[in-house]
């Protein structure tokens, strides 16, 4: 069974992230010296503030962040690599290196306080902990008596029985979940 919304692993919607995009909307991606403060918010509300130098050069780029961490202000100074990644018809491309797992990344994401890739922080994308949801397993089994009506119009009755059994048993476990999760004993 699969979880419900809320439980399992952290998600990327609920992370702030720094990506290549904000360095180009900002003016960060020029070849050169680039340094500034970020405001970090949530919602309306500000969080902290975070210090970023970017160094853009032919054979070693970076980003360099500098800011304090937690209630007794540990100053924390690292760098991730910033590639260039040359495009086929000319320019170039540019992409994180995680320092953690030397991933090429295009966003970078804060917890724990610190910046690294979506696979070093551990995170998973809100659709997919929202897999097998109740109505999902009911949606599947509305889909399948579908496919099966087609199926019978065109010909095909053995196909539509097995499309049948298959959206039968989705409706139970759609049921079943739906039960279980309003308290609801069934037979």
């Amino acid at each position: 069974m699969g979880r419900y919304r809320g439980l399992g692993r952290d998600t990327i919607e609920d992370t702030t992230r720094l990506t290549i995009d904000d360095l180009r909307t900002w003016g960060y991606l020029h070849e050169g010296f680039g340094r500034g403060l970020l405001t970090l918010k949530r919602g309306d509300q500000k969080t902290g503030s975070l210090g970023i130098e970017v160094h853009i050069k032919d054979p070693w780029s970076y980003i360099k962040f500098d800011y304090l961490l937690g209630y007794d202000k540990k100053p924390v100074s690292y760098e991730h690599e910033i590639e260039l990644f040359p495009c086929y018809f000319g320019g170039h491309r540019f992409y994180f290196r995680c320092r953690h797992c030397r991933r090429r990344v295009r966003h970078l994401y804060l917890k724990g306080g610190y910046y690294a890739c979506r696979h070093c922080q551990r995170l998973a994308y809100e659709a997919s902990q929202e897999h097998r949801a109740p109505l999902e397993n009911l949606g599947r089994a509305f889909r399948l008596e579908n496919r099966a009506k087609e199926l019978r119009k065109y010909g095909h009755p053995r196909k539509a029985n097995r499309l049948l059994w298959r959206a039968y048993r989705f409706n139970r476990l759609g049921l079943m979940d739906l039960q279980a999760r309003n308290g609801i004993r069934g037979r």
